[in-house]
């Protein structure tokens, strides 16, 4: 993924360029203005799906761009350096005390960052759309997964966002921020959307078309684009009825790690959505395992009682097996020891969940 600047081969980091020539550059590029002479150093990223969507349709309209040729592509951030994705407001806070030297008139880096907060005229939300940025040429081979947008936006999203199909018509005035806000208000006013069985077939049907590894976080994500309750029993049982339990570990804290607040309110329904699925995955991982460590219990205890064991025939209740544990076969103690690391795992896990 290559920046103004690496294609046309002027880029220079933008910590050892001009900060005043950055700041200009940095209001120029988050405000999508045409270009100066300064150049563009920047790729802009979101955290939300919602804010993705309705850019792909803003530019499929405004660019007359068939959506077979616009990209979804989705990153994996742990497996980049830290540093590498910026948040726009801590560049818009790094850079602003430079830009003060430039007659921005009200459209300036300061008037960047109050937009930011600043509540819609008519909605409760404001302008934020969890962007971050990258600089110069960021290596997303095998970090990442792209699928075209025809594959996302089509009639399997419009049947659960009908907003996105009436954005496509030709009738509709052209728009990008204030629709995300738009959308965003039912988040707001706590207005529940019910969960049918469609809307989890037609999600999933979108989800598939990403790798393995990012299907369950795009199902998360395309539910969430709708206030659901989080933990509907619903989204967790048809989850774990379509999906093996081995990929649950795509949804896992240290891969699927949620930065939000009331701000973006679809990536935080996401974060619940994601933490509800989990929570579930938690009991049900510990309920089988405190089941198999009983079953092999009992098994090593009817073992010390029907063996010669120093001590074994002393035990007739159910006792502490530390004791008699050293004087047990190994291929008995094994399956026992391997369940509690297991355990041990999914409570460290959890932990790191409600941290």
């Amino acid at each position: 993924m290559k920046s103004v600047d690496v294609v046309n081969k002027t880029f220079e980091d933008i910590f050892a360029r001009d900060r005043f020539t950055v700041a200009l550059t940095l209001n120029e590029h988050l405000r999508w203005q045409k270009k100066k002479s300064y150049g563009d150093p920047f790729i802009s990223w979101t955290t939300s799906l919602l804010n993705a969507i309705q850019y792909a349709i803003y530019k499929h309209k405004k660019e007359s761009t068939k959506l077979s040729a616009i990209s979804l592509c989705i990153v994996d951030t742990t497996l980049f350096p830290n540093g590498v994705f910026m948040e726009d407001l801590d560049l818009i806070e790094k850079f602003i005390d430079k830009g003060r030297a430039y007659n921005w008139g009200n459209r300036g880096l300061d008037n960047l960052g109050q937009l930011r907060n600043k509540q819609h005229q008519t909605y409760s939300g404001v302008y934020y759309f969890g962007e971050y940025l990258s600089q110069g040429q960021t290596n997303i081979e095998g970090r990442s997964c792209t699928v075209t947008c025809d594959k996302i936006i089509n009639s399997k999203l419009f049947a659960f966002m009908p907003q996105f199909e009436d954005e496509l018509k030709d009738e509709t005035p052209l728009r990008w921020a204030n629709a995300v806000i738009e959308f965003r208000q039912p988040f707001y006013i706590k207005k529940q959307k019910e969960m049918k069985d469609s809307d989890f077939s037609n999600a999933t049907t979108i989800a598939l078309e990403f790798d393995t590894a990012w299907f369950l976080p795009m199902l998360a994500n395309l539910l969430a684009l709708n206030p659901r309750t989080a933990r509907d029993p619903r989204i967790i049982v048809w989850t774990w009825e379509h999906f093996r339990e081995e990929l649950m570990h795509h949804l896992s804290p240290k891969v699927t790690n949620v930065v939000a607040n009331d701000n973006i309110p679809e990536v935080l329904h996401f974060g619940k959505i994601v933490h509800g699925i989990r929570e579930y995955y938690y009991t049900r991982s510990v309920a089988r395992l405190m089941s198999s460590m009983e079953e092999t219990t009992d098994i090593i205890r009817h073992f010390i009682r029907e063996s010669g064991t120093p001590g074994g025939r002393k035990m007739f209740g159910p006792g502490d097996l530390a004791w008699y544990l050293p004087t047990v076969d190994h291929d008995y103690v094994q399956p026992l020891m391997q369940s509690l690391e297991t355990l041990s795992g999914i409570i460290q896990e959890l932990q790191d969940d409600t941290t």
